[in-house]
């Protein structure tokens, strides 16, 4: 991240007209950066502001001023409180905000620019300069980072919410037609039992049990040291796929990661 913001506030310093974007009185180049300092994504916001001071070492411009507001965690009121500040202090350049949902408010401030890394959508609207990377050049990659491990039978999982239609595009772009595509709630009590059935976690969990019970009724040292295995895992069986990816991010990615683990999927074997 911390060269990616050394990039931005470099080309800031030298190609921007100074005289329209910095405060004529002191020569200060004024940039404000919008992000959650508080609230769930709190601690991104924290990181881009310690990026931003070790470029700002490494630039030694001492002309630059950062502004920092808390855009909060998906808190529009402090959206906007955190723009009109930023405004009022003399800065036209902001850095974020760093939600999508929140570039459509940006938009609302035309006379300010807004610097956002968003990857969503990486292109520029209106005032909006987007500098994230995007969604279709990360799937390209990862696909040939799986050709490369030989994996074949990969699942993506992305959540059922607006953002859905928007990713299936994507999917549909880079031309992902052997990937099986899995989207799933944003509830955590569905989203359990939604990866339950896409690991038949059931049906493996009958597996280890019936072969148990086989087992059980012989009376020989091969069967009594496979039995002793047995006990130590949860389930029987692969499943059906290979390797994961995963679109999303924060508490439910971790709750995506939690259910697979619960679920039983061998790390050893499947590719996250």
């Amino acid at each position: 991240m911390k060269k990616k913001i050394y990039i931005i506030l470099t080309y800031l310093v030298v190609f921007l007209n100074s005289n329209s974007l910095s405060d004529n009185s002191n020569n200060k180049l004024k940039i404000g950066l919008l992000v959650p300092f508080s609230g769930e994504y709190q601690e991104l916001g924290n990181s881009f502001l310690f990026s931003i001071q070790l470029a700002l070492e490494e630039i030694g411009d001492k002309n630059i001023l950062i502004i920092p507001r808390d855009s909060g965690s998906n808190d529009p009121k402090k959206l906007i409180q955190g723009i009109k500040e930023i405004s009022a202090e003399g800065a036209k350049i902001i850095i974020g905000p760093i939600n999508f949902d929140e570039i459509e408010e940006a938009k609302k401030y035309p006379n300010m620019i807004f610097i956002s890394p968003s990857n969503m959508n990486p292109e520029i609207q209106k005032n909006i300069i987007s500098i994230g990377i995007s969604l279709e050049s990360q799937l390209v990659s990862l696909k040939k980072f799986l050709e490369n491990k030989k994996k074949n039978r990969t699942v993506i999982l992305y959540p059922d919410d607006k953002y859905a239609p928007i990713i299936e595009d994507k999917i549909k772009k880079v031309n992902l037609k052997n990937f099986k595509k899995f989207k799933y709630s944003s509830d955590p009590k569905i989203l359990t039992g939604e990866i339950e059935t896409l690991t038949s976690y059931a049906q493996r969990k009958r597996n280890l049990e019936s072969r148990k019970k086989i087992l059980e009724k012989k009376d020989t040292e091969k069967a009594e040291r496979e039995l002793k295995k047995l006990d130590q895992i949860y389930t029987l069986g692969k499943v059906n796929f290979d390797s994961v990816i995963i679109i999303d991010f924060g508490n439910r990615l971790r709750s995506v990661l939690t259910s697979l683990i619960f679920t039983d999927v061998n790390q050893n074997e499947v590719l996250f």
